[in-house]
């Protein structure tokens, strides 16, 4: 399977009109900068560009613009008076005629490549279709995709409902970030993946995902010391600032590591355990090959060291097993994987295993 895609984003064009959500929301006419209004009309812009060609009633816009929305006339009076002023500034910029009003609803009429959050979900729903398949073109996609992140979604834009849509393209882009790092752990980027994983579990320390994920990595990469030394310190941050410990996964995990499991190596190995309840997951899926059973403890085994005085690795890269990828699906207080699953409370992708 190809990893192109037809939707790329456009920005900077001649005579091209694009907008970016995916940071400081930002409007943009042959690839400079112009302003898109004071927060009102940003708000209003924002909602219709989420809406994605969809007309939205007037409530519901009007429930993105204002927090607490005075006298229902006045209201409407006023979401007119932001439509009108929203329009002559797209016509200002290139865009005339754009903000349509059909039968009592607004709809914003711009192509989905011009728009960074809509290009953004194409290219992360194709990775993952890439990703389902086997397919290592998933990673090229992934890391396409997040490189339209450009700092805080929305940063500096406030009110209830963009906080709220901040959060979901917050998630979002943290399970493209998960899903990249599970499809090029199985595709054998174990080792090239370590300082982002590393990063990752810095910036989210109580993330139960990423930190069983980097384990992996660690593993895969022939650091099994250093795997090891991820779990401990992970349940310790955990019983620090929560008084939980972690699931059962990261302990099967790191019994598995230590017991030098050379089933971790293969590609459906990364696959979150089902029936768990960690700090941060609730998992769809099937343990990995050879996990121990529930109740069944295996008793672990110090890592031995290499004659460089490091612990051994299992097989070489060369000697992996390559089986087709299978598919996952993780669902859990925030995002998922390669595969998909729930993202916070608001998006939801569908998933197979």
């Amino acid at each position: 399977m190809s990893g192109e895609i037809a939707v790329r984003y456009e920005e900077g064009g001649p005579g091209l009109v694009t907008f970016r959500l995916l940071g400081a929301f930002q409007m943009t006419a042959g690839g400079q900068p112009c302003w898109a209004g004071p927060g009102q009309e940003q708000r209003l812009l924002v909602k219709l560009l989420a809406a994605r060609n969809v007309p939205v009633a007037n409530e519901e816009l009007m429930g993105a613009i204002w927090d607490e929305v005075p006298g229902p006339g006045a209201t409407l009076d006023n979401l007119h008076h932001l439509v009108t002023a929203a329009r002559k500034r797209l016509a200002a910029a290139g865009l005339e005629g754009v903000l349509i009003n059909e039968n009592g609803k607004y709809r914003l009429d711009i192509p989905v490549a011009h728009v960074d959050v809509h290009v953004f979900h194409a290219l992360t729903v194709r990775a993952r279709e890439l990703a389902r398949a086997g397919d290592r073109h998933a990673v090229a996609l992934f890391e396409e995709a997040l490189r339209l992140r450009c700092g805080e979604p929305l940063a500096g834009l406030r009110g209830l409902w963009i906080d709220g849509y901040r959060h979901t393209l917050a998630e979002e882009l943290h399970a493209a970030e998960l899903a990249l790092y599970e499809t090029a752990i199985r595709h054998d980027q174990s080792r090239e993946r370590l300082p982002g994983l590393s990063t990752l579990l810095r910036n989210r320390p109580d993330d139960e995902l990423v930190a069983w994920l980097y384990m992996h990595a660690l593993y895969r990469a022939g650091q099994q010391t250093q795997a090891l030394a991820v779990k401990r310190q992970f349940s310790e941050h955990l019983l620090e600032m929560n008084g939980v410990e972690n699931s059962k996964a990261l302990d099967d995990l790191y019994r598995r590591i230590l017991n030098r499991d050379d089933d971790l190596l293969v590609p459906e190995a990364i696959a979150f355990p089902t029936n768990e309840t960690g700090a941060r997951a609730r998992q769809l899926g099937r343990q990995g090959p050879r996990a121990a059973a529930d109740g069944e403890r295996e008793e672990p085994h110090e890592p031995r060291e290499d004659s460089t005085g490091g612990p051994q690795a299992g097989p070489a890269d060369g000697e992996r097993r390559e089986t087709p990828a299978g598919a996952s699906s993780f669902t859990f207080n925030g995002p998922v994987d390669a595969r998909g699953g729930v993202i916070g409370t608001q998006v939801n992708f569908g998933g197979r295993r």
